[in-house]
Parts: structure tokens; C-alpha cells; sequence
């Protein structure tokens, strides 16, 4: 498995619409928990093609302390979420080896 670490240096925006809000929301995931696991420190596990637009799983947390899998495609500038779940144990595992057992627990500002 290819494993990418992301210190984001810079905020990028994310591509909103009622379909992947409502998506997201039915796995029990916000539209501000995706936000914080794009924005903050994340591991990009592996992609996917879907048609002709390649989609990413980023690992990370919420500012509450979940660690959330969550797809996205880039879109011009944007990143988009498309779907997301709770990692798995050995995924939580991954992304506590990446970057440490701080990162749950400490509550980003």
C-alpha cells in the first residue's frame, strides 16, 4: 500500500453541493469534518479512476478526534468531497504511525 503524508501548507476550498452534503451526512460525517480531515495533516492512502476524474482517500482527523476515510476529487482548485466513513482499526493504526497519537486527541484551534 502507497502511503503519501499531506502537511497542508495552505487551505483549499471544497466543492459543496446539496449531493455530496447529503451523502456524506447519511454516513454520519459533516460537511465540517470532511473539511477538517482536507484541511489538516492527512495520509493519502490510494486512488481510483472513476470515468475520467481520479478520486483520493485521505486519512485524517476532526477537530473531535475522529479519524475519518474520506474520497475526494480535485477539481480545478477545489478539492470535492464524494463519500467518507470511520476508519478502520488498522487504517487509525496507519495514520497514528504517520502522524502520532497527538493528533486525536488535540483539539485543532
Amino acid at each position: 500500500m502507497n502511503v503519501h503524508c499531506n502537511p497542508v501548507k495552505k487551505s483549499h476550498e471544497c466543492d459543496w453541493d446539496e449531493h455530496n452534503e447529503q451523502h456524506l451526512a447519511s454516513h454520519g460525517i459533516s460537511r465540517s469534518d470532511a473539511e477538517d480531515v482536507l484541511s489538516g495533516n492527512h495520509i493519502v492512502l490510494e486512488y481510483q479512476t472513476e470515468g475520467d476524474e481520479q478520486r483520493w482517500v485521505a486519512v485524517g482527523t476532526t477537530r473531535t478526534g475522529r479519524i475519518l476515510e474520506i474520497v475526494f476529487a480535485v477539481r480545478g482548485e477545489a478539492m470535492r468531497p464524494i463519500t467518507g466513513w470511520v476508519a478502520d482499526k488498522e487504517t487509525a493504526h496507519l495514520y497514528v504511525k504517520e502522524w502520532g497519537s497527538e493528533r486525536i486527541w488535540q483539539k485543532r484551534k
